[in-house]
């Protein structure tokens, strides 16, 4: 049992998963600028929402880049 938990490396996954969040929702408020500025049906409400998620998604991107270079340190301690 030992041997199949050393090999797993949660870090790995959770940034994993984290990534797939951040890429599903940048999808999202991707469709939702192109659906304004195509049909120009947007008002102030859904501008800031807009903006709100897109506030959200620079913070999540900040902690996957921290993220990664926690794992990369920790791997390299476990090397050593």
């Amino acid at each position: 049992m030992k041997a199949a938990i050393k090999g797993f490396n949660g870090g790995l996954w959770a940034f994993r998963l984290v990534f797939a969040v951040v890429a599903a929702e940048l999808l999202i408020v991707a469709g939702a600028v192109v659906g304004c500025f195509a049909e120009d049906i947007c008002n102030e409400a859904d501008t800031q929402a807009i903006k709100e998620t897109m506030q959200g998604l620079a913070a999540k991107s900040f902690a996957l880049y921290a993220a990664e270079k926690g794992i990369k340190s920790n791997s390299k301690k476990e090397e050593e």
